[in-house]
């Protein structure tokens, strides 16, 4: 069997800086921002037996109210500018709560975020879709628009469904984005939620509570930097990667498969976090391995207390910036930030592979983003 020699450096924890801010962002463009205290350029589509009301009781003040009674179509519509997001990826944010809505004959047939549009004389339209009860939370629908498309309208209700679908807090966004984000499908192989702790069943850590639920998905901007964060009904349900530790001895010290990069990249910013960790553990906790074009690779192993915070005990350290946090029934559950100067700039990065000793904390990896700036 023949050899292939690949040059390996390790880099040292030097190299690691912590993004504390980022000032002068390349913020995304608001193109819409929504409170429902007024109608303003909004217009009501009702067919069928139905309603759409401004009503008391949303986040701050008002909300909308749609309702749909026979399997109507109740749309609270408004055009974009057609300017200003053709040819764009327009990022959709708004707080929704539903009361039994239940979905029609049609997979289409329920509460939804919706983008319809046109191209020449062909239709087109891009939807979020939700059904059942819930709580107000967070609906995200990112829509690409073709650079060709014209008549570009935003529903919010229900399309042949019923129930009511109340909508507040909206924000539209036109997608554009200082860091790039790497997608983690390959390599995902853990969910956020887990119901009932040490069943063997746990789709996170098997902790119960001690969970990622409501942690928020798809686009989002935590602790300065824009990350892709994979939503529950994406990959089938699995949206983070859980290593080895020494509570989880079961799970996988290393992952075969890698996180395609194909870029160049001046800094890597790492979403993440170790379960039950031990700070006067020696070994390195987690290890990205840069491989680049070329074959060279370079090791970044990771320390906790150091580089890599507790999960179950989120707080800032030298190396590791809590970028959220959030509660759950034992106390405070969080992700932090580690960013990475990369000393090799101008090459690109083939893809990237995770690994652990898997004698310390259970490492947690939730979002990958590159800085393409100085490449």
């Amino acid at each position: 069997m023949q050899w292939t020699q690949v040059d390996t450096v390790c880099a040292g924890i030097g190299r690691l800086a912590l993004l504390l801010a980022l000032t002068h962002s390349a913020q995304a463009a608001t193109i819409l921002e929504e409170g429902f205290e007024s109608q303003g350029r909004w217009q009501e589509q009702i067919r069928g037996k139905g309603s759409i009301e401004r009503a008391p009781g949303g986040v701050e003040g008002k909300c909308l109210k749609t309702t749909s009674e026979d399997c109507a179509l109740v749309y609270y519509s408004q055009p974009l500018p057609r300017d200003r997001v053709q040819g764009k990826r327009l990022i959709i944010r708004a707080k929704v709560k539903l009361e039994n809505v239940i979905k029609g004959d049609q997979d289409y047939s329920t509460a939804k975020l919706h983008v319809g549009f046109r191209v020449g004389n062909e239709p087109g339209n891009r939807a979020q879709r939700f059904v059942g009860t819930t709580d107000w939370h967070d609906e995200v629908l990112v829509a690409e628009i073709p650079a060709e498309a014209t008549q570009v309208v935003l529903d919010l209700g229900i399309q042949n469904g019923t129930g009511s679908a109340y909508f507040d807090n909206l924000v539209v966004d036109d997608g554009v984005r200082e860091h790039t984000a790497v997608s983690l499908e390959s390599v995902a192989n853990a969910s956020f939620r887990d119901e009932v702790a040490g069943d063997g069943e746990g789709g996170f850590l098997d902790a119960g509570p001690l969970d990622l639920r409501d942690l928020p998905v798809g686009d989002v901007r935590l602790g300065g930097v824009d990350f892709y964060i994979l939503p529950p009904s994406e990959n089938y349900g699995r949206t983070c990667v859980v290593l080895r530790g020494a509570k989880r001895p079961d799970r996988p010290a290393r992952i075969d498969t890698v996180i395609p990069v194909s870029k160049k990249a001046s800094r890597l910013f790492f979403l993440h976090a170790a379960a039950w960790p031990s700070p006067a553990h020696s070994d390195p906790c987690l290890v990205y391995a840069i491989h680049y074009e070329g074959g060279a690779v370079v090791e970044v192993p990771l320390r906790e207390g150091v580089d890599l915070g507790g999960l179950d005990a989120p707080r800032d350290l030298p190396n590791w910036k809590v970028a959220w946090s959030g509660k759950y029934a034992g106390g405070t559950v969080g992700l932090g930030v580690t960013t990475w100067e990369n000393p090799n700039p101008g090459t690109p990065i083939a893809f990237v592979r995770l690994s652990t000793p898997g004698t310390g904390g259970v490492p947690v990896v939730v979002a990958v983003s590159l800085d393409p700036k100085g490449t």
